[in-house]
């Protein structure tokens, strides 16, 4: 009688787990809301409609095609800093499955990343289609445009594997990376291209990823033109450093999270 051979133990034995976990937290997201996934759009139309009317007249002098510099800043920008804010409550908002179950922590942190991932891949859809009817033709630039989202997006789960673990012991990080968001807002070129600004402050600004990430984004998707490659480098290379290291961190205090889970 022969024996049979082991199944081989797949690469990542939580793949279940991680799929119904992000699936909850889309639908938790939108639990309760008559138009779901519209309401996602509503804040970046919102603030493009102030933005773009308080400040058109003007950046036009300096930008070709603002209309499309500010869309894509806004959206990639919305990415980010939803991405690192749901983050840090993850692990606040599974208390009950953390307390009771066993499994690595991080699939919690990454199954918000993953909920707020979908929910930007269709506004990142909607921009693609609003470049298409500005008047932007296919360029084979485009083909980068889900290289910088992946990097975007590990740079999210970098910081908000940090955020998650801080936020489960302290309760008022919520607000202060609330606040400190919003002032990145202004030190990012979101609204503004840094030509407007003194070499100093330019480079001092350009030392933010989310910059070159945006930058990046905008050479490739309207001006054909593709990014640095060094820089690009740099970033994913910091990115994976710290993802490596929040993940670590998350590891070692999963008891003290515990205790805090608690309270």
């Amino acid at each position: 009688m022969t024996k049979r051979a082991p199944s081989a133990r797949p690469a990542f034995p939580y793949r279940d787990l991680l799929w119904e976990m992000t699936r909850g937290e889309i639908l938790m997201r939108d639990q309760g809301t008559a138009l779901g996934f519209l309401w996602t759009l509503l804040h970046p139309i919102l603030m493009f409609i102030v933005l773009y009317g308080l400040f058109s007249k003007w950046m036009g002098k300096f930008v070709d095609q603002y209309v499309a510099y500010l869309l894509i800043g806004l959206v990639l920008w919305n990415f980010f800093q939803k991405a690192t804010s749901y983050a840090l409550g993850s692990l606040r908002r599974a208390r009950g499955t953390i307390l009771n179950y066993r499994f690595p922590r991080e699939i919690v942190v990454f199954s918000s990343l993953g909920a707020v991932s979908w929910s930007s891949l269709l506004e990142i859809g909607v921009l693609m289609g609003a470049l298409l009817l500005l008047g932007q033709t296919p360029r084979w630039t485009w083909l980068l445009l889900p290289g910088l989202l992946a990097l975007e997006l590990l740079l999210a789960t970098a910081v908000g594997l940090f955020l998650a673990v801080w936020g489960a012991e302290y309760q008022d990080l919520e607000r202060i990376w609330d606040v400190l968001t919003s002032a990145m807002f202004y030190l990012t070129p979101v609204f503004y291209p840094l030509d407007i600004l003194s070499p100093d402050k330019r480079a001092l600004l350009s030392l933010n990823p989310m910059t070159q990430i945006i930058q990046a984004f905008r050479g490739c998707a309207v001006s054909g033109s593709p990014p640095e490659p060094a820089a690009m480098l740099v970033i994913l290379l910091g990115a994976l450093v710290l993802a490596a290291a929040g993940l670590l961190l998350l590891r070692r205090r999963e008891f003290e999270i515990a205790d805090k889970l608690l309270v």
